[in-house]
């Protein structure tokens, strides 16, 4: 583009809808270099990282340092899912058939069907967050919705809103349901891949623990502690951090949801309704740059080793993105404010079961 810094930025912010994200697309275009070597790289130093952790559980002398295994597998999980997501949004590497072959071997460790995460992450999530009735990872009910549940799904949706809501919220709503062998009534098709991708999940499960469980019996630690360690604890970590990153991403009292199409095009929702958080840069680097967001789901091809310049380019096009960091009291006033959305008012409510909504404050 020929024009100065300044002037494009004018450019897009005066550009409407659809035209404007391409736009924004378009200016990031030069993020979206993929470089195979630094990804085999990621890869490869996340599996040691995963055999570390492991090795750890089973051999180290001491249960502090078995702990330690548990934890550093949990790390290794989350970072190869990472990398994995990455693959799935053909990101990662410059060959689409060694991105489909690393994005599900990244994805073993966390039991995430590779298939079944495209179609609800890349083309239902990313095609059109926080959009109700297309985007359902952690859509918001309306204070109507809620009054309407059972008793039962209320007090579900109440623990889903609530500081120890992520870890089932994504076990159940989006692992078990959408991911591991998802009904007929959820999947309008069912494709060889699916059942593929879940069944070799299953069987990777199984060998996992059936592996522990033996090296349990070998060397004499117990196989319930080691499949406790090895395998139970660091998934069950697993699915809180997934559950709280992508909280954490399209959830905050300033973040809207939508239910008019038109409207969501025209705040450029793609882009704008998702959250940059900071952390310390250890932090931001053990989970590869995710919590850069925005940058990312206005394009998915731009890899992860990319996306914090990325991030700084889109601030400057889009100045009222600003990055937010992440604190125990932002997390808290989340909580809080964030657990049913009045569609038509623009704005988050309380949970309440009769009488009228009072506004919160903010």
């Amino acid at each position: 583009m020929a024009t100065t810094n300044g002037q494009q930025t004018g450019n897009l912010i005066d550009t409407g809808g659809a035209k404007r994200l391409a736009a924004l697309r378009d200016a990031l275009a030069p993020f979206k270099r993929r470089r195979t070597g630094t990804a085999l790289g990621l890869f490869a130093g996340d599996v040691l990282l995963l055999a570390a952790g492991q090795a750890l559980v089973v051999f180290g002398p001491g249960m502090l340092l078995r702990i330690l295994g548990s934890l550093i597998t949990w790390v290794g999980i989350v970072r190869l899912f990472l990398i994995g997501h990455d693959a799935c949004h053909g990101a990662l590497t410059n060959s689409d058939r060694l991105n489909s072959i690393l994005g599900r071997l990244a994805f073993l460790p966390s039991l995430t069907p590779f298939s079944l995460w495209h179609v609800g992450h890349n083309v239902v999530h990313h095609g059109f967050n926080n959009l109700r009735g297309r985007d359902f990872v952690w859509e918001p009910k309306s204070p109507e919705d809620y009054r309407n549940l059972p008793r039962w799904r209320r007090a579900l949706e109440r623990l889903y809103r609530s500081a120890a809501g992520p870890a089932p919220y994504y076990f159940l709503e989006i692992w078990w349901k959408r991911l591991y062998f998802p009904g007929l009534a959820r999947l309008k098709t069912r494709r060889w891949q699916f059942v593929a991708d879940c069944t070799t999940v299953t069987l990777v499960a199984a060998a996992w623990i059936g592996s522990l469980a033996w090296l349990g019996g070998q060397t004499g630690a117990s196989s319930w502690m080691l499949v406790g360690l090895g395998v139970l604890l660091p998934f069950f970590l697993w699915t809180w951090t997934v559950g709280l990153v992508i909280y954490l991403h399209h959830t905050a009292p300033d973040l809207r949801w939508f239910d008019d199409r038109r409207e969501w095009l025209k705040a450029a929702a793609q882009a704008t309704a998702t959250r940059h958080l900071t952390l310390p840069p250890l932090l931001e680097s053990l989970l590869h740059q995710i919590m850069a967001h925005p940058v990312h789901h206005l394009d998915g091809t731009i890899p992860c080793y990319h996306l914090k310049a990325a991030q700084r380019r889109l601030m400057e096009l889009l100045p009222e993105i600003k990055p937010v960091r992440l604190t125990w009291s932002y997390y808290r006033e989340c909580v809080r404010i964030c657990k049913t959305y009045d569609f038509s008012a623009g704005t988050w409510r309380p949970f309440r079961t009769t009488g009228q909504l009072a506004p919160v404050a903010a």
